[in-house]
C-alpha cells in the first residue's frame, strides 16, 4: 500500500502539514481503503489535499470539501467527482444549510481555519452526523497554544482545552457529578479521543457498557485492589 507521505510528496498541487500527520492518516484510514467512505474535507486551500484523498482512497471515497472561499472550490480531477460548497465554518446558519442536504459521512476532516471558536462550532456541529464506526480528524491544534491566535497554555477557550473535557465526558460513568447534557447530547457514541502533536483524532462508535467484567476463572478469593 502507499502511504500519504509517498502520495504528498507528489502531488500536483499544492499543501502543507506537518510530517507526523502521515503516520496517523495511515494508520486509521487504512481500514476504508476499498470501502468507498464518505468524507467531508474542511478547508481546500490551494487542492493539494483534496488530490491527496482521490489518489490514496484510488477515487473509490465519496469526496465532499468545503471552503469559505469561492476561488477554491473548482479544482476538477480525471476520473473523480468532488462535492465543493462555499461554508463559512464559523457560521451555525451555514452549517445548518449545508447539513440539511448532507449527512452521515464516515471520516470528518478539519483542516479550516485552525480558530479555536471554529474548530469548537465545527465540531459540536459535525459530530452527531458522523456515522458510528467514523473518524474525525482536527488538523492543527497547535494553534491554541500560540497567542496571536488567541491560544496560550492552559487558556480556556482553546480548541485544546475544549477537547481535553471530551476525556471526562468518556469516563462519566466513573464520575459522580452529571456531565454537561449538551456536551452529553453532541457527543453521544464518542469512543475515543487520541492527541496527537498539533491533531485531535475522535471516534465514534457503539461501546460495551462500563461495567466490571469478572472472570470466574482461578479465582482469588484473598484478591484485594491496591
Amino acid at each position: 500500500m502507499t502511504s500519504t507521505y509517498d502520495i504528498f510528496y507528489k502531488l500536483k498541487l499544492l499543501s502543507k502539514k506537518w510530517n507526523n500527520y502521515f503516520e496517523v492518516y495511515d494508520k486509521i484510514l487504512n481500514p476504508y481503503i476499498g470501502k468507498n467512505p464518505k468524507m467531508l474535507e474542511i478547508g481546500v486551500a490551494h487542492g493539494g489535499s483534496v488530490e491527496l484523498w482521490l489518489k490514496y482512497f484510488d477515487n473509490e471515497v465519496d469526496l465532499h470539501a468545503v471552503d469559505i472561499n469561492k476561488d477554491f472550490l473548482d479544482y476538477k480531477f480525471d476520473d473523480a467527482k468532488v462535492n465543493y460548497a462555499c461554508v463559512d465554518q464559523s457560521s451555525l446558519e451555514h452549517w445548518n444549510a449545508y447539513l440539511s442536504s448532507h449527512s452521515n459521512f464516515d471520516i470528518i476532516i478539519d483542516d479550516g481555519s485552525h480558530d479555536s471558536d471554529h474548530q469548537i462550532i465545527t465540531l459540536l456541529t459535525l459530530f452527531p452526523i458522523l456515522n458510528d464506526g467514523g473518524i474525525y480528524i482536527v488538523e492543527d491544534t497547535h494553534t491554541s497554544y500560540w497567542p496571536e491566535w488567541g491560544g496560550g497554555l492552559h487558556k480556556k477557550g482553546t480548541f485544546i482545552e475544549f477537547a481535553k473535557q471530551l476525556l471526562d465526558l468518556l469516563h462519566a460513568p466513573h464520575i459522580r457529578e452529571s456531565a454537561p447534557p449538551a456536551l452529553e447530547k453532541a457527543f453521544k457514541n464518542l469512543k475515543s479521543v487520541t492527541f496527537h502533536n498539533s491533531m485531535v483524532v475522535l471516534e465514534k462508535g457503539i461501546t460495551r457498557p462500563s461495567t466490571e467484567a469478572v472472570s470466574t476463572a482461578n479465582r482469588n478469593p484473598n484478591f484485594t485492589w491496591g
